[in-house]
């Protein structure tokens, strides 16, 4: 392969309309979002103590230990923090 395609920029000339139908760029961009979410779904998996942030704030909310916006804003106004 040609050094100039590598990358970013063999993207580019595949998703020019020359070599892809409309419906072939739009299943390629769709692909590459997915492909981003997966990734970053990975990184985030890989960082335990996120993951157990995650875990402690699914159960703040199934137990009720959540404020809705309008009460965090007014509980720190009151505490001076906002």
């Amino acid at each position: 392969m040609h050094k100039g395609f590598i990358g970013h920029n063999w993207i580019s000339l595949l998703m020019s309309k020359a070599l892809l139908t409309k419906r072939d760029r739009k299943l390629l961009t769709e692909t590459k979002k997915i492909m981003e979410e997966i990734l970053e779904t990975q990184e985030v998996l890989a960082d335990r103590r996120l993951v157990d942030s995650i875990k402690r704030s699914k159960r703040d909310l199934k137990s009720g230990r959540v404020l809705e916006w309008e009460q965090l804003k007014h509980e720190l106004k009151s505490k001076g923090k906002l």
